[in-house]
């Protein structure tokens, strides 16, 4: 029973906030001037599944329902894109690699999810469309979750895969790590831990709306409440506890924009001007570029929360990964 409510919860959720901006958009607009219906009805459906989540503490009711996703490749990379579950450093994933080609680039993906959520299937249609793009092979890594597992657990498993990729005979000079959200500020945690134990750094790192600051002091999380689809609740300014435990949010390997970026490789921040964290990737742009890093900061106007996944068909989505391929190549 618990697990049938934990489905019928969310998506109770999303049919009512659906109803109620339909009703909003109709009588007082779009929320932004440039959204089409579909962008704005997917953010607010977003908002509503991830607020119902959200409000069961721990997030486990929407983890259960993402450990029953097995979706579909996008149609027109059926074929084009070959997936299959595989391990890296005892961690597991999922290996994605363009039929056909022998692409010697390598990328390690991190997912998003506030490291209490995600996996390699909520991922799995914007890991492939990346695959496709940026010409890699890719491991999406299935790394372990908040709260059971608290930091540093998610980097450790990071460092762990990162490491047997290299070990396996993958050139770091070709090797190139990426993620959205919680998996953004994970690649930047990956960097900085790398750097530290004197390891091989990866060639470069591209971060989609990079989660770098787990105490929430950000203006842009009030600033953008209303075009974004992140729970609300992040408004508070109280720190991930959830992940953290009663770690030192300010620790740079859990909110890296307080971290070191001297002597490290090159970046690729995208942010959308609309979203919550939107501070996040300016503050850690800004800190990196202080230390001497190569920094790219791409921010797309109007744009919500790694709007590459969430609208993937935008010209802005599109835009995103043709920068993400040059980054590459």
């Amino acid at each position: 029973m618990n697990q049938i409510r934990s489905i019928i919860r969310p998506l109770l959720a999303v049919s009512g906030a659906l109803l109620r901006r339909v009703v909003r958009r109709l009588l007082c607009g779009p929320a932004v001037a440039s959204w089409s219906w579909g962008v704005e009805l997917r953010v607010v459906a977003l908002r509503a599944f991830v607020a119902a989540g959200a409000g069961q503490g721990s997030g486990q009711g929407r983890r259960r329902f993402e450990e029953r996703l097995d979706p579909p490749l996008p149609r027109r990379l059926r074929g084009l894109v070959e997936v299959e579950r595989g391990e890296v450093g005892g961690v597991s994933g999922e290996w994605m690699r363009r039929t056909g080609f022998d692409d010697t680039a390598t990328l390690l993906y991190l997912h998003g999810g506030a490291y209490i959520s995600g996996n390699p299937a909520t991922h799995r249609q914007f890991a492939a469309r990346l695959t496709w793009a940026a010409a890699t092979r890719t491991f999406v890594l299935d790394y372990r979750l908040a709260p059971e597992h608290r930091f540093p657990a998610g980097l450790d498993d990071t460092i762990a895969a990162y490491l047997a990729l290299i070990s396996s005979g993958v050139d770091a000079e070709s090797l190139f790590v990426a993620g959205d959200s919680a998996g953004g500020g994970l690649a930047c945690a990956l960097l900085l831990r790398l750097k530290d134990e004197g390891r091989p750094l990866p060639a470069g790192a591209v971060l989609f709306s990079p989660y770098t600051d787990l105490e929430h002091t950000g203006a842009s999380i009030s600033a953008n409440a209303a075009t974004d689809y992140l729970p609300l609740t992040m408004g508070d300014a109280q720190p991930n506890t959830l992940y953290l435990g009663d770690h030192d949010p300010r620790d740079p390997l859990v909110s890296p924009m307080y971290g070191d970026f001297s002597g490290l490789p090159p970046l690729l921040i995208f942010a959308g001007s609309r979203e919550m964290i939107l501070d996040d990737s300016i503050r850690l742009a800004e800190k990196a570029r202080r230390d001497g890093a190569e920094v790219t900061l791409h921010i797309e106007p109007d744009m919500m929360h790694v709007w590459p996944a969430i609208v993937p068909g935008h010209p802005a989505s599109l835009r995103a990964l043709a920068i993400t391929a040059e980054f590459v190549k």
